[in-house]
């Protein structure tokens, strides 16, 4: 953050859980547009976020990140399980946390999330009509259960994953305890290890390494692209990358609704954070500037 920044931490509260974050807010008085930023699968709030926010800051739109249920500095358990279902509501309570602080001016709301926050964010503003604007970076669109199953580290093994999932499953049911896998699996991931072998130990200071099991469990929604078209009025930007292996997300881009924006950036699933993340951070802001401070600007 720059001196003409105030930051603090915070808190609020989705489903009984204590969700903690950060809130920037430009020097100045008045209220300020914000922008709700969050993570993708077992990504952490200090993991490129404060880089945005910090950009949105200088350009004079407030932000706010913060960690999903079960992950970082929020509450909820089993740790470091994604829940794909309780994200969503996450980001709701966040927009309504948002909307209650006096220097925030909600009619200038927008959220910006990347790979799985990417996707939690195109259904979040599919129903809730309170956010004015998008970015959706790298999204997972469609969430198979081969997919799923990739991810992982089960390759192909479909059997054996939905196997392990039931027994797991099973067993929570009788009170034992999670089982879970890494994040970075042994092949596959080399995008992934190397990302997260150059953050810093401040970054990875709440970074367990494993995430739950049923942080893999296929969903009832599969796929997003029904719901892309229900975003409309909303302006949305889908921010790519050329070599992403995440399928469907140009098809979810054509099959949203005007108004909305496409940037390809380079690299792969992991470029936003690395060599393309510059031409990220300067997409987002430009996008947010034009929907938020552009009468301002005139």
């Amino acid at each position: 953050m720059t001196e003409n920044t105030k930051e603090r931490t915070v808190e609020f509260l989705s489903d009984g859980h204590v969700i903690r974050g950060v809130l920037g807010v430009p020097d100045g008085d008045g209220s300020f547009p914000i922008v709700i930023l969050g993570q993708g699968l077992a990504g952490l709030k200090e993991w490129t976020l404060p880089e945005v926010g910090a950009a949105l800051i200088q350009v004079g739109i407030a932000a706010l990140w913060f960690d999903y249920r079960n992950f970082g500095d929020s509450d909820g358990l089993p740790r470091d399980e994604v829940s794909h279902y309780g994200r969503l509501q996450d980001w709701h309570d966040a927009i309504s946390y948002a909307a209650s602080l006096p220097e925030v001016d909600v009619r200038n709301l927008g959220i910006w999330g990347t790979s799985l926050g990417g996707r939690d964010v195109l259904a979040v503003a599919a129903i809730d009509r309170r956010v004015k604007a998008v970015v959706s970076q790298t999204p997972l669109i469609k969430w198979t259960p081969a997919l799923a199953a990739r991810m992982a580290g089960y390759g192909t093994d479909l059997e054996r994953f939905f196997r392990e999932l039931a027994d797991d499953r099973t067993k929570r049911t009788l009170a034992e305890a999670p089982c879970y896998v890494p994040v970075v699996k042994a092949s596959g991931d080399d995008a992934k290890a190397a990302f997260i072998a150059g953050l810093s130990e401040g970054d990875k200071r709440n970074y367990s390494g494993r995430v739950t099991l049923q942080s893999y469990q296929p969903t009832t929604l599969v796929d997003i692209i029904p719901l892309v078209e229900l975003i409309s009025p909303t302006p949305v930007l889908f921010i790519l990358a050329e070599q992403d292996f995440l399928p469907g997300q140009k098809e979810a881009y054509h099959a949203t609704k005007e108004p909305k924006s496409l940037v390809t950036i380079g690299g792969d699933h992991f470029g936003p954070y690395t060599v393309s993340k510059s031409d990220s951070i300067i997409a987002t802001t430009g996008w947010f500037k034009k929907r938020f401070l552009a009468e301002s600007m005139q």
